[in-house]
């Protein structure tokens, strides 16, 4: 027997339901996508997740942007599982590009006003960012070679030009100088493997393309975007903590220490010259070396 409270509560659904198969037929014989979608912005309005409608679904039709409106708080999650150590930097990296990318999608399908096939497309591909995220995004956007993360390294840049981030003048420079760096890893092949040497070198060279695409989070600047020289006098405090610490033993220390005062000098050398591009990144490398020996 049906109780009180609950037979209303299935008639208004099913009064609900059957105005809203009324509006889609009376609809039926409009097919412009100006009639559908105010259908659907009314059944919307009216109905909401009882007819099945997703919250971006029912923001959508009521002519609003929640991808964009939730990429503050999507960040956020990114980040916080940055600091966490639950995902990758360039995993992190990638999953900001994504969504920067999703909400220029968004963006171009309401010009029109968004259909409920780009309205679907739209909730399948933040779906899977989002379970990408929630996984710990292992593996994402990892890149064995350079040349291998051209293409996820063009897109940043072109979300970056859209979210007016960069100027195209400099998006046309960076793709330039990241195909330069694929020669630089081609001759570093040559002999048929890429030593640990000339890696970090490659890996110096990509912290700071990254950094001037200007995705990053907020308010956080890689140690590899400091000056050499406050990069060199934050070793020389952090090798004395690392040797109280017993981090490091006094005799490494001491090479450490000889170390840093030859690239001292020599960044020294550098601030009264005018240093090509690949002595500063020889200087950058060997300063990243000196960093790893005392974090290790």
């Amino acid at each position: 027997m049906t109780s009180p409270r609950t037979a209303p509560t299935r008639l208004a659904l099913a009064g609900a339901t059957a105005l809203a198969l009324t509006l889609t037929a009376g609809a039926a014989s409009a097919q412009t996508p100006t009639n559908q979608d105010r259908l659907g912005a009314v059944v919307g309005a009216l109905f909401g997740d009882r007819l099945g409608l997703s919250a971006m679904d029912q923001a959508w039709l009521r002519g609003g942007r929640p991808l964009r409106d939730g990429q503050t708080q999507f960040t956020g999650r990114v980040d916080a599982g940055v600091r966490a150590g639950t995902v990758s930097a360039s995993a992190a990296t990638r999953l900001r590009a994504d969504y920067t990318a999703l909400v220029d999608l968004e963006n171009r399908y309401a010009a029109d006003g968004i259909s409920a096939q780009e309205r679907a497309d739209l909730n399948a591909r933040y779906t899977a960012l989002t379970q990408t995220l929630d996984s710990g995004a292992a593996g994402y956007g990892d890149a064995s070679t350079v040349a291998e993360g051209r293409a996820a390294f063009d897109a940043r840049v072109d979300a970056s030009v859209t979210a007016r981030r960069i100027t195209r003048t400099e998006a046309t420079r960076l793709k330039a100088d990241y195909q330069a760096l694929i020669q630089v890893e081609n001759r570093y092949k040559a002999d048929g493997s890429i030593n640990a040497t000339e890696r970090a070198d490659l890996d110096a060279r990509l912290d700071a393309l990254d950094l001037r695409v200007g995705d990053g989070p907020a308010g956080q600047t890689p140690t590899t975007a400091l000056p050499a020289r406050t990069r060199l006098a934050n070793l020389e405090a952090g090798v004395t903590t690392a040797e109280r610490a017993g981090a490091v033993t006094r005799a490494d220390a001491a090479d450490i220490r000889v170390e840093l005062g030859d690239l001292t000098r020599l960044e020294a050398a550098y601030s009264r010259t005018n240093p090509s591009s690949d002595d500063t990144a020889y200087l950058t490398r060997r300063i990243g070396e000196l960093e790893s020996r005392v974090r290790r």
